[in-house]
């Protein structure tokens, strides 16, 4: 059991506020008013803050344009934030070289909703790009190379942990959408990173298949350590993965707790006084 989230404001489902004080060896990320503003003058994300808790789970919820995706990627700075400051493991993110920000980058893994997979390379070779990082070629120089057995060896352990070692073989065009996510998260699980980030990671996939790659991603939390950030849309999923919840609107965090803190009153603040919520099963 963590003490969590130094110099945050949680909010009680009643509204009322309270605070829980940590040490920063608690806090893997700190979000401290960070700005988004687009070329266009769109501003994303406005004054966002919060911590993570090292090792926790926490779900990012709101509507689509809520600046849920942008806030991922300013975390680790595909997208650059126009203000405010992202720190991981202490350090600041902006403050980063180019060649340190590819060295911290090596500990954030990312899984997309739409999975980024090479679609006409095997299933092992997509896993082992997970390991580009670490190799002094450019990227996807592995891909023509002869992989160190050791590699190839943690590939297939990584496609077993995921559920789908017969795949290896096959190329990543002729899987379903849900084993292609497993792909992906298979070679985010070759990165070794501490901190996952999942965009919509089941917004395209069905229903049984969402649960099934949502209880992949809680093992790499739970049995791994991973910390994971994921973005949701279904509150049935956030109450089953979750630990820790923000939500967004309009670019601003309004909401910061629990799942079981979500009453119906912060489902319409959150989501808009006409919303109905939709179970996922």
């Amino acid at each position: 059991m963590f003490n969590l989230y130094s110099r945050t404001v949680w909010l009680n489902s009643d509204g009322n506020a309270h605070s829980h004080s940590s040490t920063n060896e608690d806090v893997i990320l700190r979000l401290s008013g960070v700005e988004k503003v687009y070329p266009n003058g769109t501003r994303a994300l406005k004054g966002v803050s919060f911590d993570v808790p090292r090792g926790s789970f926490l779900a990012v919820i709101g509507l689509s344009g809520s600046g849920k995706s942008t806030m991922l990627r300013c975390i680790n700075r595909i997208h650059e934030p126009t203000g405010g400051e992202i720190v991981f493991n202490g350090q600041s993110m902006r403050q980063l070289s180019a060649r340190d920000l590819c060295r911290v980058r090596q500990n954030i893994g990312m899984v997309f909703q739409h999975f980024n997979l090479i679609k006409r390379r095997d299933v092992l070779t997509n896993v082992l790009s997970g390991r580009l990082g670490q190799m002094s070629e450019m990227p996807f120089g592995g891909i023509f190379r002869k992989w160190p057995k050791e590699w190839i060896d943690e590939a297939q352990e990584a496609l077993k942990l995921v559920g789908i070692p017969d795949k290896a073989f096959v190329r990543a065009d002729g899987l379903s959408g849900g084993q292609q996510q497993r792909v992906a998260i298979a070679r985010t699980l070759m990165q070794k990173p501490q901190l996952l980030l999942a965009d919509e990671p089941v917004a395209s996939l069905d229903p049984a298949t969402s649960n099934s790659v949502m209880q992949y991603l809680k093992l790499l939390n739970e049995k791994h350590g991973v910390t994971v950030i994921c973005n949701l849309h279904f509150l049935s999923l956030v109450r089953e993965y979750a630990t820790h919840v923000v939500a967004l609107r309009g670019g601003e965090k309004v909401f910061e707790g629990k799942p079981q803190d979500i009453t119906e009153q912060w489902f319409k603040d959150i989501y808009g006084e006409q919303a109905k919520e939709v179970e996922i099963h």
